[in-house]
């Protein structure tokens, strides 16, 4: 049924259960960036399978950006459909549950505007101190990552080449490292079921200080 939500390629097929998967969403403050500092917000459309290959992996149905530059620079150099949206992470305090206030209608196309997107309790976020130990290295992940669908794949997953088949069309395959200072698992948050967001899990990811390394499209897979 055409609902007007993304959908991914053809060669990807939503992995669900009794017509359930899952999503969530990613939220980002970029402190330094080739562009400058800039919010980023991802929604995770659904946990997914490609056919050809058996890779594994998490799609993003829409991907959101705070400035102009970041999404010039997402189109332009990393071909990401990044879209342009009115994003604020409010500080709040850390009494205040982390939780989006405000979330994009995925069936919104662009013409429509720009979106106002809002997640509050941030502060929570901010797992250290001005005076810890920042260096990272206390959690690295390396991921593969497909920036023209937003989808992110299992590393461990062996591809018979440095493409994913799109129905005729390649996909690219970059080598994506993340390495960060802190991590903390969140436990009963109060994020409400919406239409938007749907059914939320009790319980989120908050990561200090992160670094993204982006390697080019490999060869190796």
């Amino acid at each position: 049924k055409d609902n007007g939500k993304p959908s991914p390629p053809p060669s990807i097929s939503i992995l669900s259960m009794f017509g359930w998967t899952i999503g969530g969403v990613v939220a980002l403050e970029y402190d330094d960036s080739p562009v400058g500092p800039y919010c980023e917000y991802v929604s995770m459309g659904a946990v997914v399978l490609s056919k050809k290959r058996g890779a594994l992996g998490q799609w993003g149905s829409r991907l959101y950006v705070s400035t102009a530059e970041a999404e010039a620079v997402c189109q332009e150099v990393w071909n990401v459909p990044a879209e342009l949206a009115d994003i604020e992470f409010v500080e709040d305090n850390k009494s205040f549950p982390l939780c989006v206030t405000s979330a994009p209608d995925q069936t919104t196309s662009k013409s429509k505007g720009v979106p106002r997107i809002a997640v509050t309790g941030w502060a929570n976020t901010r797992i250290l101190r001005v005076d810890d130990d920042a260096r990272r290295g206390g959690l690295r992940l390396p991921v593969l990552w497909t920036p023209s669908i937003k989808a992110l794949w299992a590393p461990f997953v062996p591809f018979s080449a440095n493409e994913i088949d799109n129905g005729g069309d390649k996909l690219p395959l970059h080598n994506l490292r993340l390495s960060a200072s802190a991590i903390r698992l969140c436990l009963g948050c109060g994020q409400e079921t919406s239409q938007s967001l749907g059914v939320p899990l009790p319980f989120g990811l908050m990561v200090d200080n992160v670094l993204i390394e982006i390697g080019p499209q490999s060869d190796s897979f």
